[in-house]
């Protein structure tokens, strides 16, 4: 439960950077969504996963990537 209290807080901090006010792919204000896209194989390494808000319209096209490239998980609906 500590844990999960740790990554909220967390997770808050970095909304309320002003960089993350906005859509990682277009202007819309506010995103909900959150992408973690993972290093390519083959990718050198040390690479690490880059993460990125996006709205609700950009998130599916997150998602179309396919979760072996794109891991999508609503900010307010899921754990």
């Amino acid at each position: 439960m500590a844990d999960q209290k740790i990554m909220k807080k967390r997770l808050k901090e970095l909304m309320n950077r002003p960089e993350n006010q906005v859509c990682s792919d277009c202007p819309e204000r506010q995103p909900r969504w959150a992408s973690l896209i993972v290093p390519p194989p083959g990718a050198p390494p040390g690479s690490l996963p880059m993460g990125a808000f996006c709205c609700l319209e950009c998130s599916g096209s997150h998602r179309r990537l396919g979760v072996h490239i794109s891991f999508v998980r609503s900010i307010n609906l899921d754990s």
